[in-house]
């Protein structure tokens, strides 16, 4: 028999998937690379210059993904598992069951995790199919940098969606929530433009982590010293958004 931990793992996961706006989100993902790579294709034929090659195409789109459309969804996550189910007093129910908060917090954040994956995954599968429509198709050879670059894009991803759990637990309200999270992430990016120290210690400015992973010269060491700093970042928001949960009254 599963574990509680694990039903209800399965129970928040089966929760955002009934929800439209996953299904919006995940729609999105699959169409959208695949939407580019034809217009994109037929432009570059069309004017006989290549922007953009087959085997560059799928890492171009995942710096979209993990600059703006996943970031949304992470945001847009944390605040109704967390901050949307407050709000609708259906939390309470949850906590009825024979279920620890720590459980009840850990399943909510690892059904985040899972649709992370999931929706890199289906980014992935997306963006090779579009790489199929340009010219001169070269893509196989490159097949082990497009995989090191979306498994590691994972990782600042999760971190992300760990600090925006965090931050939603000040809020009852999700569309607040939400709001504040995008604003937040939206002024550090900008603050760190025009501040660049700022970027040194903020988790956002390493969404592009994924770029260090291809091109056949990896840096281990600078690999390795941000791998450490994002794993520190989500142990202290983790640690911060778990005791903002236990100690909210319902």
């Amino acid at each position: 028999m599963p574990s509680i931990l694990t039903a209800n793992v399965w129970n928040e996961t089966l929760k955002l998937a009934y929800k439209k706006k996953t299904i919006f989100f995940l729609v999105v993902t699959l169409l959208l690379p695949i939407l580019a790579g034809i217009l994109l294709s037929r432009f570059q034929h069309g004017i006989g210059i290549g922007a953009i090659a087959a085997k560059d195409f799928p890492i171009v789109m995942l710096s979209l993904f993990t600059s703006i459309f996943l970031p949304l969804f992470v945001f847009m996550g944390a605040a109704d598992v967390f901050s949307g189910e407050m709000g609708d007093r259906t939390m309470k129910n949850i906590l009825t069951r024979p279920l620890s908060r720590f459980k009840v917090f850990a399943s909510k954040q690892l059904a985040l995790a899972i649709y992370i994956a999931a929706f890199l995954v289906v980014a992935l599968v997306a963006s090779m199919i579009a790489a199929l429509f340009f010219q001169h198709f070269g893509g196989i050879g490159m097949l082990s940098d497009w995989f090191l670059a979306y498994g590691s894009a994972f990782v600042p991803l999760l971190v992300l969606s760990i600090a925006a759990v965090c931050l939603a637990q000040f809020f009852s309200s999700s569309s607040s929530a939400l709001t504040v999270s995008i604003l937040v992430y939206l002024a550090i990016k900008v603050a760190a433009f025009f501040v660049p120290q700022i970027a040194t210690y903020s988790p956002t400015a390493y969404m592009d982590w994924h770029m260090l992973w291809v091109g056949g010269s990896m840096v281990t060491g600078k690999i390795t010293s941000i791998f450490m700093f994002l794993i520190a970042c989500s142990i202290l928001f983790f640690t911060a958004g778990y005791y903002l949960f236990d100690k909210k009254e319902l």
